[in-house]
Parts: C-alpha cells; structure tokens; sequence
C-alpha cells in the first residue's frame, strides 16, 4: 500500500498511535488494531448501526477486507486531551476513492486506549482511478 503521510503526524504519542490505528485499518491488520481499543470499543460508522464490543468490530472490519486499500493518504491528525481526530483519503482496489474522517476519544487523557470511534466515510464520485 502506497502512503501519504505528512511529517508532522504523529508528533505526540497519541498522534503517533492514531496514525499507526489508521495505518492497520487501511492494511486490514484486525488483530494488531484491536489490541488499542478498549474491551467495551463503541463504533459508530455514521449512516449505519453502530458496533459495540471488540468482537463485533473485529467482525465488522473483517467484511470489509474484501476490498483493498492501495493508496492512503492523511491531511491532517489532531489530539487534544481524551479526543482525536484524523481526515484523508483512501483509493481502493477496485478504483473507488473515498474520503474519510475519523473522531476518537480515549478512556483517559494518557490516551493508551480507545474507547469510541465516530467515522465519516463518502465516496468520492468520478474520481475512480
């Protein structure tokens, strides 16, 4: 997978573990992600039923492994106190570009583990590539 991942991300150790997050996610690397959330990890995947549990994400990102990432790109990661976010883009394997923001809060301000996870995901039409 081609990345697109400015310098300045990942300056603080909670920026760092949300760009890695974001790096497994596109890599579909469910069992190394899941070791950052927290037991109990709220999903919310604005447009549809939100997920509740390890399990049932680990259930859900695995669906979506169908179709790979081949190309990630980050513009932007902040980290304040026990939230997070990040925006980019992701062009699949299948030629469809979608843009992407995901908003993260943490079970505590030392920001070790994740305990929720609100994402916007668009497609970005007539950009297939």
């Amino acid at each position: 997978m081609k990345t697109h991942i400015p310098s300045h991300c990942g300056n603080s150790p909670k920026g760092e573990l949300i760009k890695n997050l974001t790096l497994l996610f596109a890599k579909y690397d469910v069992d190394a992600a899941v070791e950052f959330l927290d037991e109990n990890i709220l999903w919310t995947l604005v447009g549809h039923q939100p997920i509740q549990g390890k399990k049932a994400f680990k259930e859900e990102l695995i669906k979506m492994a169908d179709n790979t990432v081949m190309e990630l790109s980050i513009f932007n990661l902040v980290t304040h106190g026990k939230a997070a976010s990040v925006n980019g883009e992701m062009k699949m394997k299948d030629g469809k570009v979608f843009g992407f923001a995901d908003f993260y809060e943490f079970t505590s301000a030392s920001g070790k583990m994740i305990k929720s996870i609100t994402s916007y995901v668009i497609e970005k039409e007539g950009l297939r590539r």
